[in-house]
């Protein structure tokens, strides 16, 4: 079973609280030049998308929803051709949908939405705050392994503190890093990590999803400190 929590590429600032050890190098490809008016249709999907995910409380229901925003989505792919934020934000919400459905059709969207974060990469690896390093992490490390899935902890661990070096002081990057940490059993390291996210910048842009998503950040640090108690 599939249980996927993507990060939403929420974009905000950044300076580092863990320098990780092992950074996978970024692609060669410079950062691509602003476009107001495909920056606001991207911002309002991904504010749909988090009304979704945080408002909605109903799998099924959801999955319809995101089904629909999906349909934005390729759009804007075919307006905005060549650009990496809308291939992000249709890869974030085929695995949403992927994680909804939970049926059999659920590992080719997890594979597509895949390949849609490493296209969007390459193409422009700083995207929305380095949003594909951080989904391809939480991919590789919420998918099973071979022969089922694609899941590998180690390249969830590269991509995960590529992330982090691309965004070091973004809510959704030391989330799901410390979250990764956690299933690793690196409990204070990952306090550390999940502490530093409650310190970003709260999102101006996109309060549906920083309030949800700190809520989380919340839940899953006092889960950590416990644990951290119990090893003790």
């Amino acid at each position: 079973m599939l249980s996927l929590m993507l990060a939403a590429p929420i974009a905000v600032q950044a300076a580092s609280v863990d320098s990780p050890a092992s950074v996978m190098a970024a692609a060669p490809a410079a950062a691509q030049p602003t476009d107001p008016a495909m920056t606001q249709d991207v911002t309002q999907l991904l504010r749909d998308w988090s009304v979704i995910k945080y408002q909605m409380h109903d799998d099924k229901a959801q999955a319809q929803k995101m089904r629909d925003l999906l349909v934005r989505a390729t759009d804007l792919q075919t307006r905005y051709p060549g650009r990496a934020e809308p291939m992000i934000s249709t890869a974030l919400i085929l695995g949403s949908i992927a994680g909804y459905e939970q049926n059999a059709g659920s590992l080719e969207l997890v594979r597509k939405a895949r390949d849609l974060f490493e296209q969007a990469d390459r193409i422009d690896p700083t995207a929305l705050d380095g949003a594909s390093a951080v989904n391809l992490g939480s991919l590789y490390y919420l998918m099973p392994g071979f022969p089922i899935g694609f899941g590998s902890d180690s390249k969830a661990r590269k991509y995960l503190e590529r992330g982090i070096a691309l965004s070091p002081n973004g809510l959704e990057s030391n989330y799901f890093y410390g979250e990764f940490l956690s299933q690793q059993g690196e409990y204070e390291r990952s306090a550390k990590v999940l502490a530093h996210a409650l310190e970003a910048p709260v999102s101006v842009t996109q309060p549906v999803w920083d309030a949800g998503r700190r809520a989380e950040a919340r839940a899953l640090l006092a889960d950590v400190r416990q644990k951290l108690v119990a090893s003790n």
